[in-house]
Order: C-alpha cells, then sequence, then structure tokens
C-alpha cells in the first residue's frame, strides 16, 4: 500500500513558494540509541519499525541513531538485537560515555545533534522519539527555531518523577523543552497523564498503536510443550515468577521444558540459582539474547508465549507472538490485555505465581484451547496492529502538523 500526500513545498531562498503537488513525505525519524545489542530497548525497535512501515507505504524516511562503541558498517542496523536489518536502513552515530557510571541517558553525541538540525532544513517533518537523554533533548532544542514541524513521542518515559535530579531536571529543561513538539503522539492514558502534568496541552496530542509486521513464520503447536519467556531478565519482567510457577507445574506433574531469552539485566543470577536448586533443572533452557529471526522462530515454535511482567504498558513481544498466531499468557497489568481478553486472544491472569502455575496446566492440556487462542491473537494483529494501519496514521499526524504551521 503506498499512502500519496500532498506537500506544500516550504519557502525557498529567495521567499517564493512552490505549488502544492501529490509527493511522498519526507520523515526525519530521531530514534536515540541504537546499541550494540540490548543497550537499544523497545524505543529504537519501535523508531525502526515505524520508519520501515513508514518506507512501505512510499514516504522517505531518514532514521538516525546513536552507537556506543565503533559504528558498524551499513547497511547494519540495531533494533533492540544488533541483527542486520538491510530493510531498515539508519545513520549511526558514534556516542561515548563522557564520566565512568554514565548511564544511558548520559551517553553523549555532538555530531548526531547537529545532524538532526541540518537535516531538518529538507524535511517536512521531525519526528524525535523523546525522552530524558542527551541524544533527542539537544536534537529538540536544536529544533527550536526550525520552520519544519517536530511530532515527539515519549513511550511513557517522560513521566514526574520523585527523584530530586530528574525535579531538578523537569523544572530547567523539560518543561521549556515540551513547548517546541507541534503534536504529541502516546500509547496510553496513563501516558497521557504524565504529560499532562509536565505541561503538555491535552490538544496536542494524538494516540497512536505500535505496530509489527506480519510474521514470515506461522504459529505450529510442538509436540511437547514448551513454554517460552522472551524479554530482558529485569525485576519489572518478572522472569523469576515465570521460573517459579514453571516449577510448581513440573512438581504438579507437567511434563514440559521451559526457555528464558533475552538480555540479563539483574535477574539472571536469581533465575540461575532457582533453576540449580530445584530438581527440575534440566527442564530449563537460558538461551541469552536472541536476534528477532530467532525469537520469531522460538515463537512459532513454543506451546504459549508467557510473559508475567508488571506495570507493562505496551510491550512488542505480544505484538510479535500475535503476528505469530502464538498463543499467550500475559498479566492483567499489560496495557494490551484489554483487546487481547475482549478478542479471546490470550489468557490474562493476575502477576503471581499461582496464577501462571494454574494458567500453564491448563493451556499445557488443552491443543483446541491453544489452536483458537493463536487464531484469535492473528486477527486482532491485523485488525490493531498491523504496519499498513501504523503507516496510515503516522502519515496523517504528519500532515496535521505541516498543515498548522
Amino acid at each position: 500500500m503506498k499512502i500519496v500526500v500532498s506537500v506544500r513545498k516550504r519557502v525557498s531562498a529567495s521567499g517564493s513558494r512552490s505549488s502544492g503537488r501529490q509527493e511522498s513525505l519526507k520523515v526525519l525519524q530521531v530514534g536515540g540509541l541504537a546499541g550494540p545489542g540490548a543497550a537499544a530497548g523497545g524505543v529504537w525497535a519501535v523508531a525502526g519499525m515505524q520508519s520501515a512501515a513508514l518506507r512501505r507505504s512510499g514516504q522517505s524516511v531518514e532514521l538516525l541513531g546513536g552507537w556506543l562503541g565503533a559504528v558498524p558498517a551499513p547497511p547494519v542496523i540495531d533494533a533492540g538485537t544488533g541483527t542486520a536489518r538491510p530493510e531498515m536502513p539508519a545513520r549511526l552515530f558514534r556516542v561515548r560515555r563522557p564520566l565512568p557510571g554514565a548511564k544511558l541517558r548520559g551517553l553523549v553525541s555532538l555530531s548526531l545533534p547537529r545532524h538532526v538540525a541540518r537535516r531538518a532544513a529538507t524535511a517536512d517533518a521531525v519526528h524525535v522519539h523523546l525522552s530524558r537523554d542527551f541524544i533527542t533533548t539537544v536534537s529538540t532544542v536544536l529544533l527550536r527555531r526550525s520552520s519544519t514541524p517536530v511530532v515527539a513521542q515519549s513511550h511513557g518515559m517522560l513521566v514526574p518523577s520523585a527523584t530530586l535530579p530528574v525535579r531538578v531536571f523537569d523544572a530547567v529543561i523539560t518543561r521549556w523543552l515540551v513547548r517546541i513538539p507541534r503534536l504529541w503522539l502516546t500509547l496510553t492514558e496513563d501516558e497521557e497523564r504524565g504529560l499532562r502534568e509536565l505541561g503538555v496541552d491535552r490538544a496536542r496530542m494524538r494516540r497512536v498503536v505500535n505496530a509489527s509486521a506480519e510474521s514470515m513464520l506461522a504459529w505450529s503447536d510442538p509436540e511437547q510443550p514448551v513454554f517460552l519467556f522472551a524479554a530482558r531478565l529485569a525485576a519489572r519482567k518478572q522472569p523469576a515468577v515465570f521460573v517459579e510457577a514453571a516449577l510448581a507445574a513440573l512438581d504438579a506433574g507437567l511434563e514440559a521444558s521451559f526457555v528464558l531469552a533475552g538480555p540479563d539485566q539483574g535477574e539472571g543470577r536469581r533465575i540461575r540459582e532457582l533453576i540449580a536448586a530445584s530438581p527440575h533443572s534440566g527442564r530449563f533452557q537460558m538461551a541469552g539474547e536472541l536476534t528477532a529471526p530467532q525469537v520469531q522462530a522460538a515463537m512459532a515454535a513454543c506451546t504459549a508465549y508467557v510473559l508475567p511482567a508488571r506495570n507493562e504498558p505496551y510491550p512488542m513481544s505480544v505484538l510479535e507472538a500475535a503476528a505469530t498466531g502464538t498463543p499467550m499468557i500475559l498479566t492483567d497489568e499489560c496495557g494490551l490485555a484489554e483487546d487481547l481478553s475482549a478478542a479471546d486472544a490470550a489468557v490474562v491472569t493476575a502477576p503471581t505465581v499461582a496464577s501462571f502455575r494454574e494458567a500453564m496446566l491448563k493451556l499445557a492440556a488443552d491443543p483446541q484451547r491453544r489452536r483458537e487462542l493463536g487464531a484469535n491473537a492473528q486477527r486482532v494483529h491485523r485488525k490493531l496492529w498491523s504496519t499498513e494501519k501504523l503507516a496510515e496514521d503516522l502519515t496523517g499526524h504528519y500532515l496535521e502538523a505541516i498543515h498548522e504551521r
């Protein structure tokens, strides 16, 4: 599907303006940190997904990101995995860690924001995935006097904080910075509430969804039950709940294996200790960080994808599982749970060991239920989370910002 838009060209050096004509939009996407590996996170994955979707719809997109360390040669792009993705080319800039122990928000690049400021002059819109990090903050500051409209998306990361350094940063910088974008793209009501508290007018917010491409693989129910956890080994994702629920299900007689895939972000040691101390250690596989194709293949071959995460607004892994037609077990704190539950497309339960143990036992014993959940999940994906629909919505929001100039 190619989306054709009408764009009026910006004022030339002589002050004249050409007449409007049918053409594709020129969009500059500033995605923040691109890698290597898991350092990128979900924001970069979304930026890459949006850029690819927009290109497929006929728009012209330049995706920019920072890279910690030596920048890989084109056409490598890291979408949270470090894998080569030639369908999503990006221009990457080296970022540096000026202070020992500086976290990801403190990574510095002067060349990337300067490039943003230069390229904005020839773009129709700039889409900044804005957080409190140096790259996207400075890029937005340099766009404050540009005639090119800025569209911002914070992915729920710009919310009021009780931490003193963040409160000072917000008072001095954030409350001034949020005036620059003409539109804000939001995912949830909670995100909108946080932005309003930081001074963003509700009238400037537009709701969008994340999306994922149609899967190249189709889910196939394995002969022996295999439950998959594919997410960061971080406290909020609750991998320990997955392991403890699995151990309880094994104690109850379940004949199944369990795979944990994802980079260690603090919970790896605890997980390994839980598994090693149990009589079922041979039932578990610690797969580490997988590439995007490897995750897709694992989802296509498991009995169910299991995500016990707390306060999870918009997990991309759930979209990917839905695209594959994989049965899912999720918590009622997942932001996508309501849509999936309404369509009978996932098992939605409390974020506890007992609840996930019961859900895995029931789903392992009911192949018909697994087939129903997978088929329903695919239908929900096509209806709500297709990249074609996302590209159409993004293009409409860019045009709205352009026409308000």
